[in-house]
């Protein structure tokens, strides 16, 4: 209880002592997430974030629970890096690992408990390959789902939402009227980023699929004598949607769209890369892009991450010096048969 005593002290300033020796990284880890449940509460962070970092975070303490924090350095993050490559984890996730584990050290230096951060460099992720759907071949992935999941994957490919915004999405948040639909924080719900929240427009066939959709809800309901749905695609049960995969991969290998003699690997991620290259391909600019995205604007993430260059794009894009030179050598002799 003492120990306790002196290291809020400490951290607060409102101790004598300006440095305690010894604190270890599960000490501070303890403190930090305390402050993120409060910046959770406080709508600064995402639930899912905080949970997220909850696990990273237990790999890290499995590691360096004990450890004074004063003695973490640039050797020891190697290490730790070392270390997980040979439990078999993927260069994505140990680099999120090693970036929380710095925020972690971050906030230790700023509250007085170590004195130089370390540095470590970041493994090489291989690129990996997506390949988005065309709008024909979604036509096609559309036909091959039910009447129910085709109108929640026809909405996440034409808006770009993510999953999450889609899945939490209310009746409250569509206007079928002027065709927009609403992004905003709610109970159980906390945009991604303060860019995520927006309007959307849709398309007027959209809008008119999802008030045919809100109407055979409610009247499905009052038959069964039940409460309105407030969520637009609810699960099975009537509670939150949690996962399409199964689904999506069904649809596709019957509507047989294939990528290298594969079917086409399709998810809720790849739809809204999907909407984002199908806008980019028709000349929208990243000005319009950003805020249906819900990206910063001036954001780099947008064209390197979410636009992808498709087959069809690069073919088009071939230069054929013999079809040039044919064309020189015909308009020649067109000119000398006159």
């Amino acid at each position: 209880m003492l120990r306790e005593l002196q290291l809020d002290g400490v951290l607060s300033g409102r101790s004598f002592t300006r440095k305690m020796s010894g604190v270890t990284l599960s000490e501070v880890s303890k403190r930090w997430l305390d402050e993120q449940v409060d910046r959770v509460a406080t709508g600064k962070k995402r639930q899912s974030s905080l949970e997220a970092d909850g696990y990273k975070l237990k790999a890290i303490l499995g590691r360096f629970s004990e450890t004074d924090v004063s003695a973490i350095a640039t050797r020891e993050l190697a290490d730790y890096q070392k270390h997980r490559v040979e439990a078999g984890c993927v260069a994505a996730t140990i680099n999120a690992e090693t970036s929380l584990f710095l925020q972690v050290l971050r906030w230790a230096q700023e509250k007085g408990l170590m004195e130089k951060l370390p540095k470590v460099e970041r493994i090489p992720v291989p690129v990996k390959r997506v390949d988005v759907p065309t709008p024909e071949e979604m036509s096609l992935i559309l036909d091959a789902l039910g009447e129910q999941r085709a109108l929640l994957v026809r909405f996440l490919a034409e808006t770009g939402v993510r999953k999450t915004e889609a899945y939490t999405l209310e009746w409250s948040d569509v206007d079928a009227g002027n065709r927009l639909v609403s992004i905003r924080r709610k109970d159980g719900f906390t945009p991604k980023t303060r860019h995520s929240d927006r309007d959307i427009p849709m398309s007027a066939s959209l809008a008119e699929a999802l008030s045919a959709a809100k109407k055979a809800s409610r009247a499905k309901a009052m038959k069964a004598g039940e409460n309105p749905p407030v969520l637009v695609f609810p699960g099975r049960f009537g509670g939150k949607l949690v996962n399409i995969r199964r689904a999506l991969a069904s649809a596709v290998k019957k509507a047989g769209v294939k990528r290298n003699g594969q079917p086409l690997k399709l998810t809720p991620h790849v739809l809204r890369k999907a909407m984002a290259t199908w806008l980019h391909v028709r000349g929208v600019p990243d000005a319009l892009l950003q805020p249906r995205l819900g990206h910063a604007p001036g954001s780099r993430v947008t064209k390197s991450v979410y636009v992808k260059v498709t087959t069809e794009d690069m073919r088009a894009s071939v230069i054929d010096l013999e079809a040039e030179r044919r064309a020189r050598m015909g308009a020649a002799e067109a000119i000398k048969s006159a």
